[in-house]
């Protein structure tokens, strides 16, 4: 370590620098430390994108309007023109400084490379969050599509892959912690897979029914009858709404409701708490005393403990699971945003300039972690067999299943659960198998000797032919989720 080089900022161009301080500054670890695994995220839900999507939408209020015969098709091409030259962060300096008003200020950003006629036409009965919420919906539901959907679909499909690949793999089943009959380490995969699967579609439903308005003060429409015309804001309000893809909210006030962002939220906790449930499986069969899993990469390098030089801590895992009670604090926010007085107040303003976007930034950047981690995932398939020995001597649910289904009743200790409890401490107490044991009364001798072989072969400890139908959810798990994805 002494021989290298470690003053890194010298290493840095200045725009390199620039960012690291600026992540080095940053409150929110959204921003700072996580900042680079949410870079493609910028392009949506910071404020230089909403201050772009509004001047976007107001160059459509135009389109529109000139259909309407209210504005010339030059003029609707300098608007045009002009968000090509618009400055975001102008934008920002004249709500600070000037205008006192964010929408305002996207009126004068705009104004600076247009003419003065072509300014006076743009906002054409509309408020401010006739505007913002719109740009909102839109751009938190491209989000979704275009950036955090590919993400969590390929975490589905790579456990689909590796669940194919360990589809026989036998893993002890442990319930309360504690070892029991096994399980495909597949078919866990493939479940995992599944249910991310079914909350992907759930997250499409909900963000694809984001909405927006184009309705005046308190959404009345009575503003954009007097530019547009008389019984014209009903339609003017969906042709606009139409460029951007989306539906008029018909209940809006001055806002949109923000139910749909509750249920937006509701979708991505439910997702998060999957992959999080995923996590700390993964997390667990990681440690020392089960050892089921690990890192090919973390492996190689070690000395994830600055005291313990030799330990390879499962890191990604362990930070998924964690961020899943910050994203969930989010809903919070979002049920409060449900509120408002009459037709609007500025709380639902302040809360909308953290969530949802600060949910998605944090699954985000989760399901990155997720997808290295599924990359570099080390299966021991040795340490499950050894893990599963204690079973394959003491398969004691599958033998009571085995007694219950032939409805077997011992003359002094009863029904088949009451016999086998009695012989599994034996059987744990004298170190012995529990076939063994049980074979030593003979009662139960002669019911062996009666069982199929299947069955006495599974008592036996030949657990593969012990899984049911494992085999067939696992596939049905797989084409499920490969549907969805």
């Amino acid at each position: 370590m002494a021989e290298k080089n470690l003053d890194l900022v010298s290493q840095l161009t200045p725009d390199e620098k620039a960012v690291a301080e600026f992540r080095l500054r940053s409150v929110c670890p959204d921003d700072g430390k996580y900042g680079k695994s949410t870079n493609k995220l910028r392009d949506y839900l910071s404020a230089e994108a909403e201050w772009k999507e509004c001047a976007r939408i107001q160059s459509f209020l135009l389109e529109i309007r000139a259909s309407y015969g209210q504005a010339k098709p030059e003029q609707v091409r300098e608007v045009t023109d002009a968000i090509d030259k618009i400055d975001p962060l102008n934008m920002s300096l004249l709500e600070e400084k000037v205008t006192k008003h964010d929408q305002l200020a996207v009126l004068e950003e705009i104004g600076r490379h247009v003419s003065p006629e072509t300014k006076a036409l743009l906002h054409p009965g509309t408020t401010s969050y006739d505007v913002l919420d719109t740009a909102r919906a839109q751009l938190i539901k491209r989000a979704w599509r275009e950036v955090m959907r590919p993400e969590v679909t390929n975490a589905v499909k790579g456990l689909c892959d590796l669940a194919e690949n360990t589809v026989d793999v036998l893993q002890v089943g442990r319930t309360h912690l504690q070892d029991t009959s096994p399980v495909l380490f597949g078919g866990v995969l493939a479940s995992y897979a599944a249910r991310l699967a079914d909350r992907v579609s759930r997250c499409d439903l909900y963000f694809n029914d984001l909405r927006g308005k184009i309705s005046g003060i308190v959404g009345t429409g009575a503003s954009i009858d007097m530019v547009i015309g008389d019984r014209k804001s009903l339609e003017f309000e969906k042709m606009v709404l139409e460029k951007l893809e989306l539906t008029p909210d018909y209940t809006a006030t001055q806002v949109t409701q923000k139910e749909r962002f509750a249920d937006v939220g509701h979708g991505i906790v439910s997702l998060m708490s999957v992959l999080g449930d995923f996590a700390n499986d993964m997390r667990m069969l990681y440690s020392s005393s089960i050892q089921e899993v690990s890192d090919r990469e973390s492996a190689a390098r070690l000395g994830g403990s600055s005291a313990d030089a030799g330990k390879n801590n499962p890191i990604n895992w362990e930070n998924i699971s964690g961020k899943v009670a910050v994203v969930e604090g989010g809903m919070r926010v979002l049920y409060e945003m449900i509120h408002s007085d009459f037709q609007r107040d500025l709380r639902g303003s302040v809360q909308a300039r953290y969530q949802p976007g600060m949910m998605m930034a944090e699954t985000y950047e989760s399901f990155t972690r997720a997808n290295k981690g599924l990359k570099t995932l080390s299966v021991n398939r040795d340490r499950m067999g050894i893990n599963l020995k204690s079973i394959r001597e003491n398969p004691t649910e599958a033998m009571v299943a085995i007694l219950r289904g032939g409805g077997w009743v011992h003359s002094k200790l009863g029904v088949g659960h009451d016999f086998v409890k009695t012989m599994a401490k034996e059987a744990k107490g004298s170190g012995r198998k529990l076939v063994h044991v049980c074979q030593e009364d003979k009662e139960f001798l002669e019911l062996y000797q009666r069982l199929p072989v299947i069955k006495q072969c599974i008592l036996q400890g030949e657990l593969e032919r012990y899984v049911g139908s494992a085999k067939e959810r696992t596939n049905i798990n797989i084409a499920y989720a490969r549907s969805v994805v």
